[in-house]
């Protein structure tokens, strides 16, 4: 077998490989998500904080919703089928847990819809749980809260990067070098 044969065959063997197992999808950079307190006060500013909120319903048609109990270390799937169905079950999270938003491939929503409702005193264990919640009689500004964000305020802004100019490593040599004349003579 000559060798541009083998290389083909090789070429098409990757390509036959890859097409079938496609290469992780790149991490999500910059996606560090945002404080549900800071959520919900960017909206409704005049609502008392609370210790947590309940997730009524999160638009799952722009994508992929997460949530974070340990300042984005890791994160966990927000199940969206099960806060979004008639029932009442909700999912319970402390005031400083950060949430996300994934994109569906080729969305960019203008406007992203959150249902919550404040809850007065700590989760405890209950946090990151999916919970029964009662729709009336709730204490004191436990209200429903429905937001309207962008993906902008959802995610938060990715933290900037200072990058170095480049250089023109000849004019850095010419200006590090002495100035010195040469002179010839005939």
């Amino acid at each position: 077998m000559t060798a541009t044969a083998l290389t083909e065959r090789l070429t098409v063997a990757k390509r036959e490989y890859f097409n079938h197992n496609p290469l992780p999808a790149p991490a999500t950079r910059g996606l560090g998500g945002n404080v549900m307190a800071q959520l919900v006060e960017q909206c409704c500013p005049r609502i008392p904080a609370g210790a947590g909120f309940v997730i009524e319903y999160l638009d799952a048609h722009a994508g992929t919703w997460q949530f974070s109990a340990d300042q984005g270390a890791t994160w966990r799937l927000i199940r969206t089928d099960l806060i979004n169905r008639p029932g009442n079950v909700g999912l319970a999270l402390d005031a400083e847990v950060r949430l996300r938003l994934l994109p569906a491939a080729g969305l960019r929503p203008a406007k992203i819809r959150m249902v919550c409702h404040r809850v007065p005193r700590s989760l405890g264990l209950a946090n990151g749980c999916y919970l029964p919640y009662a729709t009336e009689e709730r204490e004191g500004c436990s209200c429903t809260l429905r937001l309207e964000l962008s993906l902008a305020a959802i995610n938060g802004a990715p933290p900037s990067v200072r990058t170095s100019r480049p250089r023109n490593k000849r004019a850095a040599a010419q200006r590090a070098a002495p100035m010195t004349s040469h002179h010839s003579s005939i």
